[in-house]
């Protein structure tokens, strides 16, 4: 089967069409990454752990199946209603069908289509119901499927309560780093290679979006922020900078961390835009042998 996908990508590209079009026996899907990411596109095959999705002529998306909270043909995987999210935050799989009946069990697999062995196949869904029954559902029929464990609260009331934290109780000492300031200063000032430890509670909302929340280790989507102050680290976590140097990544780490420099030790939440942001980190820093700043 990826021998034939890598023909058929060969065969198109040899065609040389001045615009993208769709095999008429293939599916449009929105495909919701556990990080929050969606990428939109002919869904093309489910093969050995990974989604095959083309946005383009030239652009195949590999997505391993581990990574995908669901896979949507109707919705654009955006405005889902609770009543489905409620129950796809269990372990189970659910196949939504378009005629409002559902399989709750474990997907299989995506079969036929333009990348089967056999173009003239149908698509087909195999899904495992919690019976031990395998149904085979054409995916004309399918309206969404959810790979169990759906990112954000266990449960339809836990919905209800507010997903950050703000005005909590904190030990003596302790800093409140809100969500909506970039950087706050403390009253240490640390040493280039000073162990100094940090132990943070608290979380934040990071969007409009309720369930768009991070710990101190960062967004529970484990999302990134491209234009935040250390890209490469989740968004939403918990990171210092000593002085005006370079952000270091704090997270929930407890160990000592080592200080890069000399100064006033800031810190502050890992996003590329903060004023919509809400709730706050009470961080307790415990340094070894720092100089306080009155």
């Amino acid at each position: 089967m990826a021998i034939r996908k890598l023909i058929l990508t060969f065969a198109l590209a040899a065609l040389a069409l001045p615009s993208w079009t769709l095999a008429s026996d293939e599916h449009r899907a929105t495909v919701l990454l556990r990080n929050g990411d969606r990428v939109a596109g002919n869904l093309e095959d489910v093969e050995g752990g990974v989604v095959y999705v083309r946005v383009s002529l030239h652009d195949q998306r590999r997505l391993g199946i581990g990574d995908v909270a669901l896979i949507d043909f109707v919705g654009g995987a955006s405005g889902l209603p609770e009543t489905e999210l409620s129950a796809a935050r269990g372990s189970d799989h659910i196949a939504l069908l378009r005629d409002g009946s559902s399989l709750r069990g474990q997907f299989v697999d995506i079969r036929g289509g333009e990348a089967s062995a056999g173009p003239n196949d149908p698509h087909m869904l195999i899904f495992r119901t919690t019976n031990g029954e395998e149904r085979r559902v054409a995916l004309d029929s399918v309206g969404r499927i959810y790979l169990g464990n759906f990112p954000g609260g266990t449960s339809a009331a836990a919905s209800t309560q507010p997903t950050f934290t703000e005005g909590q109780a904190g030990p003596a000492g302790s800093i409140r780093v809100p969500g909506n300031q970039t950087w706050v200063p403390t009253q240490f000032v640390v040493r280039r290679g000073e162990p100094v430890s940090f132990s943070t509670t608290g979380r934040i909302q990071l969007s409009d979006d309720p369930e768009d929340v991070a710990h101190a280790a960062g967004s529970l989507r484990q999302r990134h922020a491209p234009g935040s102050p250390l890209p490469g680290n989740f968004a939403g976590a918990l990171i210092a900078r000593v002085g005006n140097s370079a952000p270091f990544p704090i997270g929930d780490q407890t160990g000592p961390i080592p200080m890069p420099g000399n100064g006033t030790l800031y810190l502050g939440v890992n996003d590329d835009e903060v004023r919509d942001n809400r709730g706050e980190f009470v961080v307790t820093i415990t340094p070894q042998s720092t100089r306080r700043r009155y």
